[in-house]
């Protein structure tokens, strides 16, 4: 129950940050922006770092490298998709993520698998991919479609290594700081933001506090329950951002829309039930 709560949660703020996200690509070179808002993601949490315990061993310190890796794969791919394409493709990669979560958690964690979660996944990817049916018009091209993929892979292994971290020990604050501190400086470096407007700050802190607020709540959600179960509830982001917009432009959602959220609301109440 608490998981499904935070990654309700987790998704609501993940698509705030995302609607955020895509308003900068259309006045900065998206992979730019990728090295400073990772490190001012960061340091929204670094002031916690001195009082949180922290774990190392071989066996935290590869999977710290198997997150960072993930990390950076996942933002190169979802920023291309920002940048190039409509947010709907960007919305589909989420939606997909469950599908590649529940692999990884019959492989590595197979006893906190059950096959109704297996169920709510499909359930919630099927809503949520009929409610962005329209989406599917530009994905034809072979470069979208690879990002997609890595999008909702990359997504679900950063799921996956919270998971792992967690039950070798390692506290949220540090596997939050470790990842997005090293990706930021490695973008940093590797992509010099030399065309971002840093006075634009105030803005980004708000994007970065979305963005921190879903990480953070779906590494404490992955300590209360299974990869797989958190992962489906974060595929309801793009029903969050739909519904946004719908509210925004004031117009009315289609049948088919509608009926896409009630198959999303039942792969939720299966995964309660569960």
């Amino acid at each position: 129950m608490t998981a499904v709560v935070l990654g309700l949660a987790a998704a609501l703020a993940n698509a705030a940050g995302m609607l955020m996200s895509k308003d900068f690509t259309r006045r900065f070179p998206a992979r730019q922006m990728i090295g400073p808002l990772y490190l001012l993601n960061c340091a929204l949490v670094l002031p916690f770092a001195p009082f949180a315990p922290w774990t190392w061993s071989p066996e935290i310190v590869f999977l710290h490298l198997c997150a960072i890796a993930a990390m950076i794969i996942n933002a190169l791919s979802s920023w291309d998709l920002l940048a190039h394409g409509p947010a709907s493709s960007q919305l589909t990669a989420v939606a997909l993520a469950p599908l590649p979560a529940v692999v990884l958690t019959g492989l590595l964690l197979p006893e906190t698998l059950h096959p109704v979660q297996v169920a709510a996944a499909v359930v919630v990817v099927g809503g949520v991919v009929l409610a962005l049916r329209d989406a599917f018009g530009p994905l034809g091209r072979r470069g979208a479609v690879l990002r997609i993929l890595a999008v909702a892979t990359m997504t679900a292994a950063l799921t996956m290594t919270a998971k792992l971290l967690a039950d070798q020990g390692v506290g949220v604050v540090e596997t939050y700081v470790v990842r997005t501190a090293v990706a930021g400086v490695v973008f940093t470096l590797a992509i010099r933001p030399r065309d971002v407007d840093f006075r634009e700050a105030p803005r980004m802190i708000v994007r970065a506090a979305a963005i921190t607020a879903y990480f953070l709540l779906v590494i404490v959600a992955v300590g209360q329950g299974s990869p797989a179960v958190v992962q489906t509830m974060v595929a309801t982001t793009p029903l969050w951002a739909l519904i946004y917009e719908w509210g925004r432009e004031g117009t009315r959602p289609r049948s088919a829309t509608l009926g896409a959220a009630v198959l999303v609301i039942a792969g939720v109440a299966i995964t309660l039930v569960a």
